[in-house]
């Protein structure tokens, strides 16, 4: 399954993401398979191959009907659950998806330390 964007939707999309990607040390994946029409998936760290071991999601973005829904974290508090993705809210959003960020990166795990016996 391949998902889409609408045109006006994809470059609101692409520039929000080119804004949170300049911020380094995050990684953007898509996940065709999610219904009913897939989704962008942002993550403070790149995706480990299985499903079960993502840490990190800070911005889950779905096509919507007449503007791309930007999807709070479960675990992030400010903002709202959903919201439309509007070169009018843009820049508030961007600001919210940031401490978003924040807020996730102060709970996800730390990948083990490797420590080497004598």
């Amino acid at each position: 399954m391949v998902f889409e964007f609408s045109s006006n939707q994809s470059e609101l999309v692409k520039g929000l993401i080119r804004e949170l990607l300049k911020d380094g040390n995050c990684a953007v994946y898509a996940l065709p398979h999610m219904r009913p029409k897939g989704e962008l998936r942002m993550a403070c760290t790149p995706p480990t191959p299985s499903p079960r071991h993502q840490h990190g999601v800070f911005l889950r973005i779905r096509p919507g009907v007449n503007a791309a829904v930007a999807i709070r974290p479960m675990n992030a508090k400010a903002g709202a659950e959903q919201t439309s993705i509007t070169k009018y809210s843009q820049q508030e959003l961007l600001e919210t998806i940031r401490s978003w960020r924040k807020e996730v990166t102060n709970i996800t795990p730390e990948p083990p330390i490797k420590v080497e016996l004598p």
